[in-house]
């Protein structure tokens, strides 16, 4: 799921994978979506216990691999990266 030298941890990269609904090659919207959904769904849950950590990480995760994946066509990564963080102020 990440790319680079480092995996994530397996249950990270299993998390990840089941917020894309197995979808092993998203592209950056598709991951941006996920991200976005999993936030609401958080947000409209009490959030504030520790079974939430990974739900949160999980969301962390997924933007950045967003973000990797549109930085591979740097024409658009500018225009991408303000829709991501627009969406992501936007929660809740």
């Amino acid at each position: 799921m990440t790319e680079g030298k480092r995996r994530a941890p397996e249950e990270l990269e299993a998390a990840m994978l089941s917020a894309l609904e197995n979808n092993s090659s998203p592209t950056a919207s598709q991951v941006l979506d996920a991200a976005g959904r999993l936030l609401d769904r958080i947000l409209q849950s009490d959030c504030e216990s520790r079974a939430s950590a990974l739900d949160l990480l999980t969301v962390d995760a997924l933007m950045t691999h967003a973000l990797e994946i549109a930085n591979g066509d740097p024409e658009s990564f500018e225009v991408f990266s303000e829709q991501a963080m627009r969406r992501i102020a936007s929660a809740g």
